[in-house]
């Protein structure tokens, strides 16, 4: 493959201009809450390792927030005597800003496309890492392809999208 400059190919997309990009920056992500307790074989009936999550984006003039809301059942392998399993419940928060020219609309369409991809691989370490400590050794959440779950989720409509007024109505 020949190496060729890209500015001078007519098929290559020039993005530097304010008219087809804006900067959006996810400044900071917190864990905002966490539950991890074993399973009560007695109260719960244990099958197989499942996850659920949630995402929900939260957006008013140029920042935004999505959160990644995750639940994992992880019935472990080695079924006998020891715990056969643990519950962990988690929150995940990323905070965006994007500069002041974007729509927060717009923002808040950025951010629920993107929550899941930006998040999820720290959902996964924060998941392996508590399953961990239990003495577990498998992974807690699946590699998946976060922009296919993403898409399907918004077919869904099952990303909740709240967007305040300047005035801080919703």
């Amino acid at each position: 493959m020949a190496s060729k400059d890209l500015a001078q190919d007519e098929k290559a997309v020039d993005v530097t201009s304010s008219e087809t990009h804006t900067r959006i920056q996810c400044e900071e992500i917190k864990l905002i809450s966490s539950k991890l307790s074993p399973l009560d074989p007695e109260k719960e009936k244990l099958g197989e390792s499942r996850f659920v999550f949630r995402v929900r984006v939260d957006a008013q003039g140029n920042q935004a927030s999505g959160m990644l809301e995750t639940q994992v059942i992880y019935v472990s392998s080695e079924q006998g005597e020891k715990l056969e399993g643990f519950w962990l419940r988690f929150a995940l928060i990323g905070f965006f800003s994007a500069e002041k020219d974007l729509s927060t609309e717009d923002l808040a369409d950025f951010v629920r496309m993107y929550t899941l991809s930006i998040l999820w691989p720290y959902a996964r370490e924060y998941a392996a890492d508590q399953i961990r400590r239990t003495g577990e050794t498998a992974p807690a959440l699946p590699v998946i392809n976060p922009q296919a779950v993403t898409d399907n989720l918004i077919k869904s409509d099952l990303v909740e999208v709240v967007i305040h007024t300047q005035d801080g109505s919703d």
